[in-house]
C-alpha cells in the first residue's frame, strides 16, 4: 500500500522543547483517549521534536494522527498532509494543462467574448489577446473553464455588452430594461431574457446596430366631428343649390330677372 504520509509541525520550531498532549474531551463532551499499540489506554501523546512524520496507513501512526488532529493544543501546529497536497496539485497540473489547450484552440470571435467577461480591452490585438487569455487558462484554470463551459455564456457576454452601450441598465445592483427591473443579479436577468426571447432579439439587434429596439411611431390625427348627420345635410343642400343655379343660368342671372 501507497504510504500516506503527515506531517505534525510546530509553528515555532525554532523556540519547541516538549508538547504533551493529554486526553481530552471533544465538542460533543466526549472523552478523547489515545490508545497505544498494544490497545492499552495512555494518558496522551508526547512530542519531542518539533516535526513529527506518520504514515496513517499504519495502524498506531492512524490513532496518534486521529487523536491530534481536533487537540485543543493542535492550532499551535500545522498539519500538513503531504499525500493530499500531491494529489492536489497534480489535481491543478491536469486542469492547467486542460485549460491551456482549451485557450490555444480558442476562434477570435471566443476569445473576443472571452475579453468581454475578463474585462479585457477591446481594442487590445489578437496576439496580445490570446497570450493574456492563455495566462488567465494557466494561473487560473479552474476559473477560466468555468467561463468557456458555462451554458449561459451567451447571454452573460450580451449583459456586458449591453451595460457598456446602455441598452440596458443596472442600477444599485438590479438590471433594469427601461424603467422595467428584470433581475436582481446576472442569473435572474439571464432568465428574463429567455423568457422574453423576442425582446431579446430585439435588444441584441439594436446592440449591434444602434437603433431603438422598438421604434415609435406618431399616432395618425383624428378630427372628429360634432354633427356628422348636420355635416351629410350641410353638403346635400349645397350640392342642391349648386345644381339648381346652374339649371337658371346662374344665381347672377336669377338675380337679375326678378329685377
Amino acid at each position: 500500500m501507497k504510504k500516506h504520509i503527515v506531517h505534525i509541525k510546530a509553528r515555532k520550531a525554532g523556540k519547541f522543547n516538549y508538547c504533551k498532549f493529554g486526553n481530552y474531551k471533544d465538542k460533543q463532551g466526549r472523552i478523547i483517549e489515545l490508545i497505544d499499540i498494544n490497545d492499552q489506554k495512555t494518558e496522551g501523546y508526547e512530542m519531542f521534536q518539533p516535526l513529527v512524520s506518520l504514515d496513517i496507513t499504519e495502524k498506531q501512526d492512524r490513532r496518534v494522527y486521529e487523536f491530534l488532529k481536533n487537540h485543543p493544543l493542535i492550532n499551535k501546529f500545522i498539519v500538513d498532509d503531504i499525500r493530499a497536497n500531491e494529489e492536489k496539485n497534480a489535481e491543478g497540473a491536469l486542469k492547467s494543462a486542460e485549460a491551456i489547450t482549451k485557450a490555444t484552440s480558442l476562434s477570435i470571435a471566443a476569445m473576443n467574448d472571452l475579453a468581454v467577461l475578463m474585462g479585457l480591452d477591446p481594442d487590445i490585438d489578437e496576439t496580445m489577446l490570446r497570450a493574456k487569455i492563455i495566462q488567465f487558462a494557466n494561473t487560473t484554470p479552474e476559473k477560466f473553464l468555468s467561463l468557456t463551459d458555462d451554458i449561459d455564456q451567451e447571454y452573460r457576454v450580451f449583459l456586458k455588452k449591453a451595460e457598456n452601450k446602455k441598452v440596458l441598465t443596472r442600477v444599485n445592483g438590479v438590471w433594469k430594461h427601461g424603467s422595467l427591473n428584470i433581475g436582481l443579479s446576472d442569473d435572474q436577468a439571464i432568465v428574463w431574457l429567455k423568457d422574453n426571447a423576442d425582446v431579446y432579439a430585439l435588444l441584441r439587434r439594436q446592440l449591434r446596430t444602434g437603433k431603438p429596439a422598438i421604434e415609435e411611431k406618431e399616432d395618425p390625427i383624428v378630427v372628429e366631428t360634432e354633427n356628422r348627420e348636420a355635416q351629410t345635410f350641410s353638403t346635400n343642400l349645397i350640392n342642391e343649390m349648386e345644381n339648381t343655379t346652374k339649371k337658371s343660368g346662374g344665381w347672377f342671372n336669377s338675380k337679375k330677372d326678378n329685377a
